[in-house]
C-alpha cells in the first residue's frame, strides 16, 4: 500500500466516522478475501441492533444482477445541470469487476454473523485516471439486501476540499465516501426498491448512497440490465 494514501485526514472527517460507527474500539474485522487491489471482509455492525439475517445465502448470480443495476448520478450541481443538462446515470461496476466481486461477495455473505457486514473495496488504475477507489457493504435485514456505495472509481484526492488536509485511501474503512458530493446510486431495477415505510432502518452519512432491494421482487423481475463496461 503506497504510504502516501495512508495519511491522516482532519479531525471534522474522524468526528463523523466516530459518529457513524461509534466510540468504542470494535474488534479487527475478520477477512474473507484478499488480494493486491480487493478486499472483502466482515465487520461488526454496531447498528445491527437485533441482528442482521446472516449468514444469508445469496448466490453469486443474484449478486452479479445487483450489481449490475447500480447505477453513479453525479451530482453535478444548480449551474452543472443548467451546462450540461440533465446528469446521465452510468453502471456503477464493469462486467469484469462484477465477475470477480459477485462470488466473493455470496461467499461473504454465507459466513457472515448476524452482528457483522460484509464490506468490499477494489482499487482501479488506469493511465486516464490514475488511482481510483470503489468501495462499500452490503448487509440482509428484514428480507433486504441493504447495499451502500460509499465510492465508485473515487480518486483519494478528491475529498481534500471536504474536511481533508491530503489524499485518503479508505481501505481499512470502506463504507466512509471520500467526497461525499460527487454522486448518488440509483438501481435499474426501480419495482425491486423497498418504499421509504418498509426499507430497513440504518442510519448513514449519505442517504443518497444506500439502497435496500427486495430479492423476491428482484428474482421475479424477468428483465436484467445489459452490464456496460463503465467509463
Amino acid at each position: 500500500m503506497d504510504p502516501m494514501l495512508r495519511r491522516t485526514v482532519l479531525i471534522p472527517l474522524l468526528l463523523a466516522a466516530a459518529a457513524q460507527f461509534g466510540c468504542t474500539t470494535p474488534p479487527p474485522p475478520r477477512t474473507s478475501y484478499q488480494d493486491p487491489i480487493t478486499s472483502i471482509r466482515l465487520y461488526v455492525d454496531d447498528r445491527a441492533q437485533s441482528g442482521h439475517q446472516h449468514p444469508a445465502d445469496i448466490s453469486s448470480e443474484r449478486i452479479a444482477k445487483v450489481l449490475g443495476g447500480l447505477r453513479v448520478v453525479p451530482r453535478s450541481g444548480f449551474i452543472g445541470s443548467l451546462i450540461s443538462g440533465q446528469a446521465q446515470a452510468r453502471p456503477a461496476f464493469a462486467s469484469t469487476e462484477i465477475q470477480a466481486l459477485a462470488p466473493k461477495i455470496s461467499h461473504a455473505l454465507a459466513e457472515a454473523k448476524p452482528d457483522e457486514l460484509v464490506t468490499f473495496y477494489r482499487r482501479f488504475s488506469d493511465a486516464g485516471t490514475g488511482l481510483a477507489i470503489t468501495s462499500g457493504g452490503m448487509f440482509v435485514q428484514d428480507g433486504y439486501l441493504v447495499v451502500i456505495l460509499a465510492n465508485d472509481r473515487t480518486l483519494p484526492t478528491d475529498g481534500m476540499n471536504q474536511n481533508m488536509v491530503t489524499d485518503f485511501d479508505p481501505v481499512d474503512s470502506p463504507l466512509i465516501p471520500i467526497s461525499r458530493t460527487s454522486f448518488r446510486v440509483e438501481f435499474a431495477h426501480p419495482s425491486a426498491l423497498a418504499a421509504p415505510d418498509t426499507r430497513p432502518s440504518w442510519p448513514y452519512i449519505d442517504e443518497g448512497r444506500i439502497l435496500a432491494i427486495d430479492l423476491r421482487r428482484l428474482s421475479a423481475d424477468p428483465k436484467s440490465p445489459a452490464v456496460r463496461p463503465a467509463p
